[in-house]
């Protein structure tokens, strides 16, 4: 796969758990999300042959730590593999609909983490691990059955239900292989739960993330009459959303829209510095390029 700092930026913005209910959680969204992306400036590496490696610093923290940032690697690398390898349009992590709508699961808490349509209209399920070295034996048949504990999502079947691990194998000595991404598709569960589904409800919960990272940033003036635009300036982070979906993201609960009408108006957008829009209406662009390019060791 290929991708850069923004691809990286937008999928750990929209695979985040937090909730974008702002009537309940304020912004604290917002505020998990730049936590959950400082990850990547802080402990990633890229080297000249582009691939990515973790830092010095990374290396040094303790168990816990490199359990987190192995978590965080995860999640965004299962949200790239499937929006670039499968076409899903709208990735979300199944806790944070489950808790903007008040869902209920039988059977416990073991799910698949991410859910989303493609551009076809079919649903795709998908299990997110991180490792800090290799994927471990018998973490495949972990997978296989989380992975199918969703029978079926808004009463179709999964196109595609896939296990997804971010890891660092080992090359012997002390070092590491750069990072890895490795994907399974085994067989459903017995057990596995219907995930019920209504679109108005999926697409608010995907944009709220967007509306209150805007609302909280600092207003851009490359905002123009079809994208609202806002800064993060000392963290080099930049969030957009085409002002329809803004509009419909912030309407009052009960007013139904046609989301797959106004997803597929507006595809033409541009924002005013002329770098389109991704195909969810919204734009993440991180610039960490120099902070992933530096070197690891101080000069005195």
């Amino acid at each position: 796969m290929r991708f850069d700092e923004s691809d990286l930026a937008h999928a750990l913005f929209v695979t985040g758990r937090a909730p974008g209910d702002r009537m309940s959680h304020g912004l604290t969204s917002v505020w998990e999300w730049i936590h959950r992306v400082s990850i990547i400036p802080a402990y990633i590496r890229r080297a000249r042959t582009a691939q990515l490696f973790r830092s010095v610093l990374a290396e040094s923290l303790d168990r816990s730590e490199k359990a987190e940032l192995s978590y965080v690697l995860g999640q965004a690398l299962t949200g790239i593999f499937c929006e670039q390898m499968l076409h899903v349009t709208h990735l979300m992590h199944v806790d944070r609909y489950a808790d903007r709508w008040n869902v209920s699961f039988e059977g416990g808490r073991s799910r698949p983490d991410l859910f989303g349509p493609t551009a076809r209209g079919d649903w795709v399920v998908a299990e997110a691990k991180g490792r800090s070295n290799a994927m471990e034996p018998g973490l495949a048949r972990k997978l296989s059955a989380q992975k199918g504990m969703i029978r079926s999502v808004a009463g179709r079947r999964p196109a595609v239900s896939i296990g997804c691990v971010a890891h660092f194998p080992s090359l012997g000595g002390g070092l590491r292989a750069p990072l890895r991404v490795e994907a399974v598709d085994p067989e459903f569960g017995q057990e596995a739960i219907n995930l019920d589904v209504v679109e108005d409800s999926f697409y608010r919960a995907y944009y709220e993330p967007f509306v209150a990272a805007i609302e909280m940033a600092q207003p851009s003036n490359l905002s123009n009459e079809s994208v609202l635009i806002a800064d993060f300036p000392t963290i080099g982070l930049r969030v957009g959303l085409r002002r329809d979906l803004y509009d419909a993201t912030t309407r009052p609960d009960g007013t139904p829209q046609e989301w797959t009408d106004l997803l597929m108006e507006g595809d033409d957008a541009m924002t005013a510095d002329l770098n389109e829009l991704r195909s969810d209406g919204t734009l993440v662009r991180a610039t960490w390029s120099d902070q992933l390019g530096r070197s690891d060791y101080e000069v005195d």
